[in-house]
């Protein structure tokens, strides 16, 4: 049985998918660790279920690859946390609708839906 939150990350990313994204979701600290050092994405999303060093960590990685990569956080709570910095948080319990708008808001700015990458 999958854990809640691999459940509840993978709905997301199927649902950005079906809204015409390329989403990657890596299932390990190792698989991010490679996406996140290739550099080949236009929006990073944080999942709260990270533990605070694989969150610091992986925003160094994103800082050293991909250094103007919009940083989405989806959080349990409305304040932002202070670890990492992030372009935009969502709450999880606002549902895969508020992220969706958060994404379309960085393509406002000229990033292009077929990019979009998804980091756990």
């Amino acid at each position: 049985m999958l854990g809640k939150y691999l459940e509840l990350g993978l709905y997301r990313a199927e649902y950005l998918r079906s809204h015409g994204y390329h989403v990657l979701f890596p299932e390990s600290k190792p698989e991010a660790i490679a996406i996140v050092s290739g550099g080949a994405y236009d929006i990073v999303i944080l999942s709260y279920s990270l533990s605070d060093e694989d969150a610091i960590e992986l925003h160094e990685l994103i800082e050293q690859n991909c250094p103007n990569c919009p940083v989405i956080t989806l959080t349990e709570q409305r304040w932002q946390d202070t670890k990492i910095y992030s372009d935009k948080v969502v709450l999880v319990s606002e549902g895969p609708e508020a992220l969706l708008e958060a994404v379309r808001s960085f393509e406002s700015r000229g990033l292009e839906a077929k990019g979009l990458r998804r980091v756990k």
